[in-house]
């Protein structure tokens, strides 16, 4: 109930300020056609009552198409106010094996008032679908159905501390829902505050960025049985999470941005969930009007504080560990006006030390997907 009341009362406040002038639309539409390979995140092999099962039975692979569509609302009024509203539909379609495709909308709402020329007060609501069958098969969290339905909410302050530095912080909350799947239900309810703060310089004509942006959060899961809806299990985790970062232009077209990420969750309720994850990254951007590439990388290491690690057979004598390698890139080039050419690769690899092969969970696995399409703004 308090998603809906947090998000009736976002809207009440927003909406009747989009009768006034200086509004702004901007619509895009997005196809991409490529491959997916391994969407389910499955190991290459399972053992099941005595029997292998092998990666061609296990992982999904296909043809897909993605479509898409991009809308923005932007309404100003005075110098001191302005509301965005955003919505994204979304399917991808799997064209070898349909009955895996999906479809999402993401919708979200932006409030910014400007209190001085140095300090604004900030507003977002949101609502994502995603309609989806199947389980995740990562384990990173709970095993839980992909389908979801999310709400969520935040209000912040951003402030010009000192010259060309600026601090923001906001609360938050949000639910998500996840579908029943057979006997499994499940949803958390999570809320923290989030802290960032940024310092540009100049050197020569090229404006550097340095900063560390944090959140610290509580998630409280509630499982469910489907069919009758008695809780069958409950867990509170708390998170934090810190990203420190230096952006370095190169030019004004090309900046890169390393980056450095420690990620903690503990496990209130049984003491086992618990991790420590760090590892570097960068993020590399160029853009030059016709041309835009954006580019990301990172190692991570996850480290479970009370997971047991084993073979086959035993306990290996180590908790449980994870290193992730994650590549992404996306290009898009402009060959008239309003109409782009597009592209993207992904790439995550997991690695750990857990390879019992009658595991499904914990187990290596990599997912990765290309594609190419045109992009079209109205």
């Amino acid at each position: 109930m308090n998603k809906r009341i947090i998000i009736s009362l976002l809207a009440a406040f927003f909406i009747p300020y989009l009768g006034f002038s200086q509004i702004e639309n901007k619509l895009s539409f997005e196809t991409l056609g490529g491959y997916e390979y391994n969407y389910f995140k499955s190991p290459e092999e399972v053992r099941v009552n005595g029997a292998i099962i092998t990666k061609e039975n296990l992982m999904a692979s296909s043809i897909l198409q993605d479509i898409s569509a991009n809308y923005t609302l932007t309404n100003k009024w005075n110098r001191n106010n302005r509301f965005r509203f955003f919505a994204k539909p979304s399917a991808r379609i799997f064209y070898e094996n349909i009955k895996d495709s999906y479809w999402s909308v993401n919708l979200k709402t932006k409030y910014d008032h400007k209190i001085n020329r140095n300090t604004k007060i900030l507003a977002e609501a949101k609502i994502i679908r995603m309609n989806r069958e199947g389980l995740g098969g990562d384990q990173d969290v709970l095993i839980n159905p992909l389908g979801y339905t999310l709400y969520g909410g935040s209000l912040g302050v951003d402030f010009e501390v000192f010259k060309d530095n600026e601090f923001r912080t906001a609360l938050f909350y949000n639910f998500k829902n996840f579908d029943s799947y057979g006997m499994r239900d499940l949803q958390f309810d999570e809320f923290g505050i989030e802290i960032s703060n940024a310092q540009k310089f100049g050197v020569g004509e090229l404006r550097h960025e340095i900063g560390i942006d944090v959140y610290i959060k509580k998630r409280l899961y509630d499982t469910f049985n489907a069919s009758d809806l008695i809780t069958d299990g409950e867990r509170n985790w708390d998170y934090a999470k810190a990203m420190m970062f230096y952006e370095l232009p190169f030019s004004k077209q090309f900046k890169v941005k390393p980056n450095f990420v420690y990620y903690l969750r503990k496990d209130n309720t049984a003491d086992r969930s618990g991790f420590n994850q760090f590892g570097p990254g960068v993020f590399v951007k160029y853009d030059n009007d016709k041309t835009k590439i954006s580019s990301s990388f990172s190692f991570i290491t996850r480290n479970y504080k009370s997971i047991e690690a084993r073979n086959t057979e035993v306990k290996i004598g180590e908790t449980l560990k994870y290193e992730y390698v994650n590549f992404g890139i996306d290009v898009s080039h402009e060959i008239r006006n309003d109409f782009w050419i597009t592209a993207t690769i992904n790439s995550k690899i997991r690695n750990t030390n857990y390879t019992d092969i009658d595991a499904r969970s914990f187990r290596n696995y990599r997912n990765q997907y290309i594609g190419v399409g045109v992009l079209w703004e109205l």
